[in-house]
């Protein structure tokens, strides 16, 4: 039986299941972490295989405007291809949602031998990448669960390869003896000094993430509503987590989001204070590790950024993992792309 195809609009909520139960565990709780992965595996639903793919997050992070390529066998979706149509020089553009750093095709293979499931999937991905619409350029970065980009190539796109730092869940005294020593030592003095707390207002979040930016003379490159959305969205699920660092003062100097999967926790935006120096932040991310940990999830910091990321990423620890980027563009987008790269270089470690 040949697979039935479908596009579907995707500006509600309607599947069913979206919001999954999160394992968590006390402070000093002995557990097998081998074990927990294979617990928080099951609750996985192969049709969305991270927290980006889930209907609540795609309409917090387009404000509905997204749709779904599908594919169905017998009745049964064994593929989803959420995708976001931007107009941007007066071309449509598929580009990646505020925020959601992986997507990418999600399968549902079923059962059978490596090599009929490889088949499978492969076919499956053919007939998504096929229902995408027409557009000037088509850039989509695929989740941990994409192992290749044939059916990408095939399809005529360019295919790259990203990375990021990921960290397993293990023991809190492993996660710190993989440290480099200066990132152990910055991180003792910024305790000394700071106390944690979390954060439970989305706008006070964002405001801090504008302030810091602008009296740094940045500009904010992220959607400020959508990003309010995203975060208000994933605390109400118990799915996201502000940590802020506060000095002697009582003032935040520094402040990080994270929001999680059943797989992962991804690092997904920092700020910090000019005058902050480098430990609040290492201080932050240690205290978010330590949380994805307990959870059993992997601590994902979702790329690289630039060289001075890579060396900060790479104290704490971090195995580098890849991700495959797969783009698509026409005459016109090209141009356009080459023009935009003379101001500002594309950067495809991000």
């Amino acid at each position: 039986m040949q697979p039935s195809r479908a596009l579907i609009n995707r500006g509600e909520e309607t599947r069913p299941g979206s919001e999954m139960r999160v394992v968590s565990a006390s402070v000093g709780a002995t557990r097998n972490y081998a074990d927990e992965r294979d617990r928080n595996a099951s609750l996985c639903d192969p049709l969305a295989p991270t927290i980006f793919h889930e209907e609540w997050w795609l309409n917090a992070a387009t404000s509905g405007d997204f749709d779904v390529a599908e594919i169905s066998v017998g009745g049964r979706t064994v593929g989803r291809l959420p995708f976001h149509m931007r107009k941007r020089f007066g071309l449509r553009m598929i580009r990646m949602p505020e925020m959601t750093h992986f997507l990418g095709p999600a399968i549902d293979e079923g059962e059978g031998s490596p090599n009929n499931r490889f088949l499978k999937r492969l076919e499956i991905t053919r007939q998504l990448i096929a229902r995408l619409p027409r557009a000037s350029s088509r850039y989509l970065k695929c989740h941990a669960g994409v192992t290749d980009v044939i059916a990408f190539q095939e399809h005529g796109f360019e295919t790259h390869v990203q990375f990021t730092h990921t960290v397993a869940p293990q023991a809190v005294d492993t996660l710190w003896s993989h440290f480099r020593n200066k990132t152990r030592n910055v991180i003792r003095r910024a305790k000394e000094q700071l106390t944690i707390r979390e954060l439970s207002d989305p706008c006070e979040f964002v405001q801090l993430y504008e302030r810091n930016l602008e009296s740094k003379d940045i500009q904010n490159a992220i959607d400020s509503s959508l990003c309010r959305e995203i975060i208000a969205a994933s605390l109400d699920r118990h799915r996201g987590r502000i940590l802020a660092a506060f000095d002697g003062s009582n003032r935040v100097i520094a402040a990080n989001f994270c929001a999680w999967d059943h797989a992962s926790t991804y690092y997904l935006l920092s700020t910090r204070r000019g005058d902050s120096g480098n430990g609040a932040v290492s201080l932050l991310i240690w205290e978010a590790m330590k949380d994805s940990t307990r959870r059993g999830l992997t601590f994902d910091f979702a790329g690289l950024g630039t060289k001075g990321s890579i060396l900060f990423y790479t104290g704490f620890g971090g195995a580098i993992c890849p991700r495959y980027v797969a783009l698509s563009t026409g005459v016109l987008a090209r141009l356009v792309r080459e023009a935009k790269s003379l101001l500002v270089p594309e950067n495809f470690f991000y």
